[in-house]
């Protein structure tokens, strides 16, 4: 019923009233109060009403919010600085964002330059491949300004571009960026970068996503707080809307079906309770003293460390293009999942003690410090895909490092770096890494893996922080 009200109303808004579309991040609660009040009355004077009508002749009037007017007497008395005069601390702090891909290293400097770049280490030489994604042109800025005041006091009433991250509509401001490297694929045009800046109160003007959006065209959201004093650009708040609705004539306070389906749903809850009770009897011994239990400490769970170490519960990470998997002791693959459900992957590597324990003879300096002072290891995954570029197997470099700090034991982050062509470095940080430190040998190998003490029903679900 409550669906099929929202339905109604929303089609009734949208072609008798002045506001324009329906934001999906709204909320909504049809109260049913069964009259008006002399205070709710006058409060509602302005407001739009509805008549609605249900399946058994009932009818309704339903007051809706006027929330048009609430979001615009926020900013009606605002005269602050534009939204490029609040971020433009940033131009003159030469402050840099960097986001790391598996391949790709992005850099964007805000006020100077977008940059896209790639190092290759031989020994103490490095080579750099980029491409220069924007420049911004400083003798431009003030000319900004004048022209972010001016539209800033003709557009007090029109409403800002949102965009949606992470499920919820913000406001953004956007600069744009061109000038950047030319671009074979786009008619020799050069590469442009539209910096999307949106209000975080918590950031520090991190990179939030970089992705091309057509040709040689770029997109990136940068999290900064700086735009939160600007009461428009602040995310709006997601407290529920309330639509009153009371009866006509001697219709009864709520709808029937509503009703009905209320009582319904009490009763399978009420079910829910009693197939989870289960009661027992025991004879009681009038003779027997009572004996107070005995206080033992919780056993450690220790089946998500186990079932680690068995490759059983594999690692997954990436952000961009290309995901990766990590299952300990077996492979590290990198993968791309298309629409359609196909799978294209790539092995980075897999796990050789034989090559492991060869690598270290190679690079003792990879060996793990005596216990008590080591805070990871390192394990070599050799014999992946061969890569066109090299000729060569590619391998992976796994760092496993104790994260003792984390707020949830079973967090896990996750990155990927490419140092060298097809040559991988993938860190796991994590606290469940710290029981496991201790019980490695001078080749940070674990032996004797019991996989059938390991119950399957009781592994813990790992949860990933994408890094």
């Amino acid at each position: 019923m409550i669906s099929v009200l929202l339905g109604l109303l929303v089609v009734t808004l949208t072609e008798t009233s002045d506001i324009k579309g329906f934001d999906d991040t709204l909320l909504f609660d049809i109260n049913w109060p069964g009259s008006i009040s002399e205070e709710l009355s006058i409060q509602n004077a302005e407001n739009e009403h509805l008549i609605l009508t249900t399946a058994y002749k009932e009818k309704y009037r339903c007051t809706l919010p006027n929330i048009q007017e609430v979001e615009l007497s926020a900013t009606d008395n605002y005269d602050g600085p534009s939204p490029l005069e609040l971020i433009s601390p940033l131009f003159s702090q030469s402050s840099c964002s960097y986001r790391l891909e598996s391949y790709w290293t992005y850099e964007v400097c805000h006020g100077k330059h977008i940059r896209q770049y790639h190092e290759d280490r031989e020994g103490k030489k490095v080579k750099v491949q980029e491409y220069n994604l924007g420049f911004w042109d400083k003798n431009y800025y003030e000319t900004l300004v004048m022209e972010s005041k001016a539209v800033e006091k003709e557009s007090k009433n029109v409403p800002l571009s949102f965009k949606k991250i992470d499920g919820i509509n913000l406001p953004y401001f956007e600069l744009t960026m061109g000038n950047g490297t030319r671009c074979e694929l786009n008619q020799n045009k050069p590469r442009q970068t539209k910096v999307v800046y949106v209000c975080y109160i918590h950031g520090k003007h991190e990179i939030f996503s970089f992705k091309e959006i057509s040709t040689c065209l770029y997109e990136v959201i940068i999290l900064s707080p700086l735009l939160c004093s600007h009461p428009k650009y602040k995310p709006q708040e997601t407290g529920e809307n309330e639509i009153n609705c009371v009866p006509l004539d001697d219709n009864p306070k709520r709808p029937r079906n509503m009703m009905k389906m209320i009582q319904e749903s009490k009763k399978l809850r009420r079910r829910s309770d009693i197939d989870h009770i289960r009661v027992e009897f025991h004879p009681l011994d009038l003779n027997e003293k009572e004996e107070l239990p005995k206080v033992t400490e919780a056993p450690v769970d220790t089946s998500p460390v186990e079932s680690f170490l068995a490759g059983k519960n594999c690692l997954n990470g990436g952000t961009g293009w290309w995901k990766y998997e990590f299952c300990y002791g077996k492979t590290v693959e990198q993968y791309h999942i298309e629409k359609d459900g196909s799978k294209t992957s790539i092995n980075l590597g897999r796990f050789n003690k034989a090559k492991h324990l060869e690598w270290l003879e190679l690079h003792p300096q990879k060996r793990p410090k005596p216990k008590g002072q080591r805070t990871q290891l390192s394990h070599l995954y050799s014999d992946g895909s061969v890569c066109d570029k090299t000729g060569k197997a590619r391998q992976t470099e796994v760092k496993l490092k104790c994260l003792d700090n984390a707020s949830n034991v079973n967090a896990v982050s996750l990155y990927l770096l490419e140092p060298r062509y097809c040559e991988y470095i993938l860190g796991v940080e994590s606290p469940l890494i710290c029981d496991i430190l201790a019980r490695a040998d001078e080749n940070g190998l674990i032996e004797n893996v019991d996989d059938d003490a390991i119950i399957e029903d009781e592994i813990s679900t790992v949860n990933i922080i994408r890094s």
